[in-house]
C-alpha cells in the first residue's frame, strides 16, 4: 500500500524546520511574484490611461485589467508552490499534481464535463430559490465586457487552478508531512488549509465563511479520494467560470468577487452541490478505477532509490557485460 496524496512530501527523514522553511519560501515567492504582477499591471494601466496611480482604484476588479492581475496574482500560487517542492523539499514537482507524480489530464477533461453538468443545475436553481434572482442587471459597455470575458475564459482557469495548488496541494502536504500518523496528518491538513482558504477571502458573513469552509473540505476529500488535484481544480474553475462569466455579464462582477454576505438559502444549495459532486466522483472513481495511493518502486536487490519518488520504476537491474571483458562505463 502506497501513499495517501496529503503525505507525499513527508519521507524517512522529515525534520521539523523543513516544512517550516518551506512555507516561509512559499510565502516569499508568492509575495515577489504578485508584487511583480500588480507593478507590471499598474505600468500597463498607465501606457493606455496617461495616469499613473498606485492605490485600489487604479486597478478596479471590474475593469479586464484589474481582473486580469488578480487572476495571475492567484495563478502564481503554482510556480511559487513549485519552487519550494523543488528547492525545499527536493522531491519532483509533479507530487504537487497526484500520486502519479504527473497531471492526469484525461481524467481532469472528464471531471471538468462532470463539474460543468452539475453547476449549470445548481445555477438555475439558485435563480428559482425564493427572493433570488438575476438582481440589478447592467451589461457593461461592449469593448469592457469582451474583455472581461476574454480574461475569464483564458485566466480564471490558471487562477482556480493556483489556489488549489496552493491550498490543497503545497499548504496540504506541508502540514501533513508535520504528523507521523497519515490519518492525523490528513485531517489536521485539511481542517486548517480550509480555515485558512475561507479567511483568505477577508471580511464575510457567517454564511459566505461557511461555505467557503465548506468548499475547502469538499476540495480536500476529493484529493484524498481521487490521489490528486484533478476533481478539487475541475469544480473550482467550473464554479468560477459560471459565476463570473455571468456575473461580467449583467455588471455585478465587483459585487461577485468583492461581496461580503451570502443568503442561507444560497450557502445551503451551494453545499448540496458539493455533496452531489462528491458522490458522483466517488462512484465514478470506483468505475474508473482512479489510482489514489502512490505506487512504490518496486525495489532491486543491492540498489538505493531516492527518496520520495513518485511514480518512477525503480533502478534497473545491471546488465552482464559482453563476453570477453568488462564494461569500462559500469552501464548495463
Amino acid at each position: 500500500m502506497g501513499d495517501r496524496y496529503p503525505q507525499l512530501l513527508r519521507g524517512d527523514r522529515n525534520p521539523w524546520w523543513r516544512p517550516v522553511l518551506g512555507l516561509l519560501f512559499f510565502t516569499v515567492s508568492l509575495v515577489t511574484a504578485s508584487a511583480g504582477v500588480i507593478v507590471a499591471a499598474v505600468v500597463a494601466r498607465a501606457v493606455t490611461s496617461g495616469t499613473v496611480e498606485m492605490d485600489d482604484a487604479s486597478l478596479p476588479i471590474d475593469s479586464p485589467i484589474g481582473l486580469l492581475a488578480n487572476n495571475l496574482v492567484l495563478a502564481a500560487l503554482v510556480p511559487a508552490a513549485a519552487l519550494a517542492v523543488l528547492v525545499v523539499h527536493r522531491r519532483p514537482v509533479g507530487v504537487l499534481a497526484s500520486v502519479t507524480g504527473r497531471v492526469r489530464w484525461a481524467l481532469l477533461v472528464r471531471l471538468l464535463g462532470v463539474a460543468l453538468g452539475v453547476m449549470v443545475v445548481s445555477f438555475v436553481a439558485s435563480l428559482l430559490l425564493p427572493g433570488e434572482g438575476s438582481g440589478d442587471i447592467s451589461v457593461p459597455p461592449a469593448g469592457q465586457l469582451v474583455g472581461l470575458l476574454a480574461v475569464i475564459l483564458l485566466t480564471t482557469p490558471l487562477q482556480a487552478a493556483g489556489e488549489e495548488v496552493g491550498f490543497r496541494g503545497y499548504l496540504t502536504q506541508a502540514v501533513a508531512s508535520w504528523w507521523r500518523s497519515p490519518l492525523a496528518g490528513t485531517i489536521v491538513a485539511g481542517a486548517v488549509t480550509a480555515a485558512l482558504f475561507a479567511l483568505a477571502h477577508g471580511v464575510q458573513d457567517p454564511a459566505l465563511f461557511l461555505d467557503r469552509l465548506a468548499f475547502g473540505l469538499t476540495a480536500s476529500w476529493l484529493v484524498w479520494r481521487t490521489g490528486g488535484l484533478e476533481a478539487a481544480v475541475a469544480l473550482h474553475v467550473v464554479n468560477n467560470l459560471v459565476a463570473l462569466l455571468f456575473s461580467a455579464s449583467t455588471g455585478q462582477l465587483e459585487e461577485s468577487i468583492t461581496g461580503s454576505e451570502l443568503a442561507w438559502s444560497l450557502a445551503a444549495l451551494d453545499v448540496a452541490t458539493m455533496v452531489v459532486f462528491v458522490a458522483v466522483v466517488h462512484g465514478l472513481a470506483q468505475r474508473w478505477g482512479v489510482v489514489a495511493r502512490r505506487v512504490p518502486a518496486t525495489p532491486v536487490a543491492g540498489a538505493l532509490s531516492g527518496p520520495g519518488e513518485v511514480g518512477y520504476p525503480g533502478p534497473r537491474p545491471p546488465a552482464p557485460p559482453p563476453a570477453g571483458g568488462d564494461n569500462p562505463w559500469g552501464m548495463g
